[in-house]
């Protein structure tokens, strides 16, 4: 389970990185330290035409927005309970709160790394942080979804939530000594296929990002950081040092 990320290249960056278009609204800086119900980045690309069964139509432009690290369900009534910050791509489909969003609310989160415990057999935890070397970034495969807040009025902007969550799935081998479970790290085709609203999210789809991101995660470094991590407040450079 991804539960911390790091971000640690500015918007300009990403917008170049990642060949986007534009950015939409302000947008969170640098982090390295970024934790669940935080606002991250997400890139998604997007259509201003739909036809009459919702599916988009035409040009498509590709936009970085900020959202809710914590998927919100259109459905949900309220913002409560353990924020949705992972959706296992195993059974992603089946569960109410993500198989909407799969079909065509799919995003790119970038992080340059992320934090996971390793846990010892005697309980203790040690954390490391496994990324994507100096010059590197990771596209994380995400999902999104807007959420409108009954409780504001009608003529109220913020009245309408964007929020995404990141999807896991079985380690890669080679980080398998650290955790059970990693991000779903997308490559340069599965990235194009993932984030395209015209082709329709489905388990074929699924498995190809699956099997992607192994190639993916087996290529990235890791090493061991101290303890701060998980504390939210504590948030610089010095986090991701090797100990």
């Amino acid at each position: 389970m991804c539960g911390r990320f790091v971000v640690a290249r500015s918007m300009g960056e990403l917008l170049t990185i990642f060949e986007a278009d534009e950015i939409v609204g302000e947008m969170p800086g640098i982090s390295y330290n970024v934790a669940p119900t935080q606002n991250i980045a997400i890139l998604v690309d997007r259509s201003f035409e739909k036809d009459e069964a919702g599916a988009p139509v035409g040009e498509l432009n590709r936009e970085f927005h900020a959202a809710r690290w914590g998927l919100v369900p259109r459905w949900a009534k309220a913002i409560d309970g353990a924020p949705l910050i992972n959706g296992r791509i195993e059974t992603i489909l089946e569960k109410p709160s993500f198989k909407e969003s799969v079909v065509r609310r799919r995003c790119v989160i970038p992080a340059s790394g992320y934090y996971e415990w390793q846990v010892a057999a005697d309980g203790t935890k040690q954390p490391f942080y496994i990324h994507a070397g100096d010059d590197g970034v990771f596209a994380l495969a995400g999902l999104y979804e807007w959420w409108l807040d009954p409780s504001k009025a009608k003529d109220d902007p913020s009245r309408w939530l964007l929020s995404a969550t990141t999807l896991t799935k079985h380690t890669a081998p080679e980080l398998a000594h650290i955790h059970d479970r990693n991000p779903v790290l997308l490559t340069p085709d599965t990235f194009e296929a993932w984030i395209d609203p015209h082709v329709e999210g489905d388990l074929e789809l699924l498995a190809a990002i699956a099997d992607g991101s192994d190639v993916v995660a087996g290529e990235a470094l890791f090493h061991k950081v101290g303890q701060d991590v998980g504390k939210v407040r504590i948030n610089e450079p010095a986090l991701i040092s090797a100990i």
